[in-house]
């Protein structure tokens, strides 16, 4: 549930709207590199159709989306499955 309302929100995020919060602790502390930092805007560029703008802002941000998705299917179909059937 919380990634799906996760991708969601990315979906309506507006990634060109700088803004200057952030809860990542390395670029609080001054650092200028983070490997997670940009992977937010990377998916909601993506979900805008921006495929070089979402690789510019993270490379493994379609890679997160693809993985996401597999995982929000997979835990989906496994939640509707009646208990105790094997097929």
């Amino acid at each position: 549930m919380f990634w799906t309302v996760a991708l969601i929100a990315l979906a309506f995020y507006q990634p060109a709207v700088q803004n200057h919060f952030t809860l990542c602790p390395l670029s609080n502390l001054g650092f200028d590199f983070c490997p997670g930092c940009g992977l937010g805007k990377s998916i909601a560029w993506l979900f805008k159709g921006e495929i070089v703008q979402s690789w510019h802002a993270h490379p493994l941000g379609i890679f997160a989306v693809i993985v996401l998705t597999y995982r929000i299917i997979s835990l989906t179909l496994k939640s509707n499955k009646p208990y105790g059937k094997s097929n």
